[in-house]
């Protein structure tokens, strides 16, 4: 059974729980990123199939900028054609790479992990407040590289994250290939 809503609580868990410990902070630090990226690896896939790397991240994250998508379908055409009209797998266009071996695709967060993690490790927020922010906010986007340049740079401030994407001109939507959970 995949029981993804489970995997993001216990990680998120995980991550508070490392707070607790009496740990050097570096550690502790590094425990409590890894700890918020799978969850949010997780919650962004909404599903139990992604790892925690890049190339899993881009082939099963669901929510993606309209730029993105735009890329992806000129991905898809052009791989379709050298394929001689065999549509590509989904895989194969979020893995396509340019001539100097670049990904078109990038993983990026509007409200940025730091403001979890600094939540936690600082501001000593409580295991349900951290689940709280992850669950509205913890959701990661597929963006483009260009995207990725206009993007103001990270910041623990969400007054200054809720900004973030509006003032890149990034829009989010579903990407076509995952079912919507929220039309179920």
């Amino acid at each position: 059974m995949n029981n993804w809503t489970e995997e993001v609580d216990k990680l998120l868990h995980v991550a508070h729980y490392c707070t607790t410990l009496q740990m050097n902070r570096k550690f502790a630090y590094n425990l409590v990123d890894r700890s918020l990226r799978a969850a949010s690896d997780v919650l962004s896939a909404q599903c139990t199939n992604v790892v925690n790397n890049t190339a899993s991240v881009l082939q099963w994250t669901t929510q993606w900028s309209e730029e993105a998508i735009t890329e992806y379908d000129r991905i898809k055409g052009e791989l379709t054609e050298r394929r001689a009209g065999k549509p590509p797998t989904h895989r194969q266009i979020t893995q396509w790479r340019d001539i100097r071996g670049k990904r078109p695709f990038t993983v990026e967060h509007e409200y940025p992990i730091l403001i979890p993690k600094k939540g936690v490790l600082d501001d000593h927020w409580t295991e349900q407040e951290l689940k709280d922010w992850m669950w509205k906010y913890g959701k990661a986007t597929i963006i483009t590289h260009p995207e990725n340049d206009r993007l103001l740079n990270h910041t623990a401030d969400m007054q200054i994250a809720a900004k973030r994407y509006s003032s890149a001109g990034i829009k989010t939507i579903h990407h076509y290939n995952f079912k919507d959970t929220n039309d179920v």
